[in-house]
C-alpha cells in the first residue's frame, strides 16, 4: 500500500487526508501535493505514482533521498576536513599515501550529492562511506588499535549511520553532533606522538607505502611530528618526489630523521638534502653506513642550526632514490653517540 512520509520528523504512515502530523503536528497545508489532493475531485482515483513520490522528488520505498539531508552532509563536511587535515600532514604525518586525498575529494561530493538530493542520493552516500571505512581499515592494518586510527573509523561509522534510513529528530542532532566531535577528536589526535604506535612498550614501526621504506624504531625511540623536532632539527617539507619522517626519544635527548626522494642524483641530493636541514657539513667518519643506503654511502658529522650535534648519512639506491637519515642531540647532551645512529639504521629498510 502506498505510504507518505512526514518532511519534518520522517513518521510514516500518514493517513490520506490529514492535514498535520500525528507526531510533530506539522501542519500540511502548505506543501503544493497537499493543495492538489485537496483539489481533486473525489469521484476521480489518485495515481498511485503521486502517493509515492516525496516533495523531494525521491521515493520512499527505496529511500532514495532525505527528507532532512543537512545534519548528514554536515558530517560528511567534518569528516572532509578532518581527512584533509591528515593526508595534509598539517598536524602530524602518519605517512599515508597520496590517493588519501581522494576521501577528502569523496566526503566533500557525497555531502553535495545529500544537499541536492535528487536521484539515489542516499544509496550513493551509503557506498561511498563504505568505501571510505574499507580505505580506513586498510590505512590501519599497521596499527589498527592505534586511538587515531579508532578515531576516523569511528568517524566513519557516525557518518554511516547518518544515511541509512530516515533518522529522527534524535539520530539527526545526536549524529551531528558526535560526527563533528569525532571529526575534532581525529585530527587532534595526529598531534599526539606515536600516533600510529600500537603501544608504548611496543618499539614502533614507521611505514612510507609511497616511497618504500619501513623503519623500525628502537625501543623507547617514537614518531615527531615538525613540532616537536624543533628546534634541534628541521624536518623537511614534502614534495613530489620526496618526504621525511620525524622520530626521536625525547627523554634521551635523541632526535633523527628520514628522508626518501626518487629521481635525485647523489651530490645535487645530498647537497640540496643538507640546505633543507639548514645544518654544516662535518668531516667524514669511519662509521658503517647502514646497509639500507646503499653501497656507496657516505657518513659525516652534522651540525644544525639549532647547534644540535650528530650524523647524517646519504646514499643512492640502484633504482635512483635518495636515502637520507640523521640522527642529533642538543648542546645539552652533546654530541649523539654513534651507536645510536646504528641502532636506528639497523631497523631501515628500503623495497
Amino acid at each position: 500500500m502506498p505510504q507518505t512520509l512526514c518532511p519534518n520528523c520522517g513518521h510514516s504512515p500518514i493517513a490520506r487526508g490529514a492535514t498535520a502530523c500525528p507526531r510533530c503536528r506539522e501542519p500540511f497545508d502548505h506543501l503544493q501535493s497537499h493543495k492538489k489532493v485537496g483539489r481533486m475531485r473525489l469521484d476521480r482515483p489518485m495515481v498511485e505514482a503521486d502517493d509515492d513520490a516525496t516533495v523531494f522528488g525521491g521515493d520512499l520505498v527505496t529511500s532514495a533521498v532525505s527528507a532532512h539531508p543537512g545534519p548528514a552532509a554536515g558530517v560528511l563536511l567534518a569528516s572532509a576536513a578532518a581527512w584533509f587535515v591528515r593526508a595534509a600532514g598539517l598536524v602530524g604525518t602518519l605517512e599515508d599515501p597520496q590517493w588519501t586525498y581522494g576521501l577528502v575529494g569523496l566526503d566533500a561530493v557525497l555531502a553535495l550529492v545529500l544537499v541536492l538530493n535528487r536521484g539515489p542520493a542516499k544509496g550513493l552516500a551509503q557506498v561511498g562511506v563504505v568505501a571510505q571505512l574499507l580505505a580506513t581499515a586498510w590505512l590501519a592494518r599497521e596499527a589498527p588499535l592505534a586511538p587515531v586510527h579508532l578515531a576516523y573509523v569511528i568517524l566513519g561509522v557516525l557518518a554511516l549511520t547518518m544515511v541509512v534510513g530516515e533518522p529522527g529528530p534524535t539520530r539527526r542532532y545526536l549524529g551531528l553532533g558526535l560526527g563533528l566531535g569525532a571529526a575534532v577528536a581525529s585530527a587532534g589526535l595526529l598531534a599526539l606522538p606515536m600516533a600510529g604506535g600500537s603501544g608504548a612498550g611496543a618499539r614502533q614501526s614507521l611505514v612510507g607505502n609511497e616511497l618504500g621504506y619501513r623503519l623500525e624504531l628502537p625501543a623507547g625511540w617514537g614518531r615527531m611530528t615538525r613540532e616537536q623536532l624543533a628546534p634541534h632539527l628541521v624536518l623537511p617539507a614534502s614534495t613530489l618526489h620526496g618526504g621525511a619522517v620525524g622520530f626521536g626519544d625525547a627523554a634521551q635527548g635523541r632526535y633523527g630523521l628520514l628522508w626518501v626522494e626518487r629521481g635525485a642524483g647523489k651530490g645535487a641530493g645530498c647537497k640540496g638534502l643538507l640546505q633543507a636541514l639548514r645544518g654544516t657539513l662535518g668531516e667524514a667518519l669511519s662509521l658503517p653506513a647502514p646497509p639500507a643506503l646503499g653501497a656507496k654511502a657516505t657518513v659525516n658529522m652534522l651540525t644544525t642550526q639549532g647547534g644540535a650535534q650528530g650524523t647524517l648519512g646519504c646514499g643512492v639506491l640502484a633504482d635512483g632514490r635518495l636515502v637520507g637519515l640523521a640522527v642529533v642531540a642538543p648542546p645539552s647532551v652533546g654530541v649523539v653517540d654513534e651507536a645510536a645512529f646504528s641502532a636506528v639504521g639497523a631497523g631501515l629498510a628500503l623495497q
